[in-house]
């Protein structure tokens, strides 16, 4: 069902799961899972977690010990909203993203240069909560240090995109400064079109595969060569003055 929607260029989560070592551990021994039972016990039902497994599922360990609760909220173990935005940032308060404003006015979560409406999104103690949450999850097969790291790497994958995203806007903005492109046509240019391309497709799939482990799908496969790439292109395109 997750795969219906969650895949593609821009949301490649279906495509990050299946070539990591949790969706190939489910591809070879999901005819063996017990996908009916109610709560789901680690290591007994399954051996690899899938989608509604970290997000959804009622999961217990050991002697019957909860490791995360059910819920129908997607984002109730995930503090980072990581794709369909330019800027990786923490998640909304409200799932209501229309009352979102930013400092330039904009009904986003962030400026294009980076600024954050941080009035609007989750605070520390939300922050914590829902990282723990899907911590546990994690912790029920991993040890601390794995664990840790893990999340530790996802994060500066975010800060590190984001810093190479700012870096693609602001060759952007000097291109409309220079007339070479117009911010009225937002999508239109070849440049804008790169920039587009790098957030969307490149930005979100290094994220993701950080965040699931999704192997090469970070690097070659959608993710950090191009991201570079495009801001090459770019630069390449505003010194020649086109």
């Amino acid at each position: 069902t997750c795969s219906q929607c969650h895949k593609g260029p821009d949301v490649p989560a279906y495509g990050v799961y299946s070539v990591s070592k949790h969706g190939n551990i489910h591809a070879a021994l999901k005819g063996s899972w017990d996908f009916d039972a109610v709560p789901w016990k680690v290591d007994r039902d399954f051996t690899a977690p899938a989608c509604a497994t970290c997000h959804m599922s009622l999961v217990v360990a050991g002697e019957g010990q909860v490791v995360a609760r059910r819920t129908h909220r997607m984002n109730d173990r995930l503090p980072w909203r990581l794709f369909g935005v330019v800027y990786g940032h923490l998640h909304p308060k409200s799932p209501d993203t229309t009352i979102i404003r930013n400092s330039a006015g904009q009904p986003l979560p962030a400026t294009l240069d980076m600024k954050f409406a941080s009035q609007f999104l989750i605070e520390t103690k939300e922050y914590d909560r829902r990282l723990h949450a899907m911590k546990s999850v994690c912790l029920a097969c991993h040890a601390t240090g794995w664990t840790d790291a893990h999340f530790e790497k996802m994060e500066e994958t975010i800060r590190e995109t984001n810093r190479l995203t700012l870096t693609a806007t602001r060759i952007l903005s000097q291109a409309w400064a220079r007339k070479i492109e117009s911010p009225d046509s937002l999508f239109n240019g070849p440049m804008e079109r790169l920039w587009v391309e790098g957030w969307l497709f490149y930005a979100n799939s290094t994220r993701l595969a950080a965040a699931m482990a999704g192997a090469d799908y970070g690097v070659f496969e959608k993710g950090r060569w191009y991201l570079m790439r495009n801001i090459v292109m770019m630069q390449e395109m505003l010194s020649r003055g086109r």
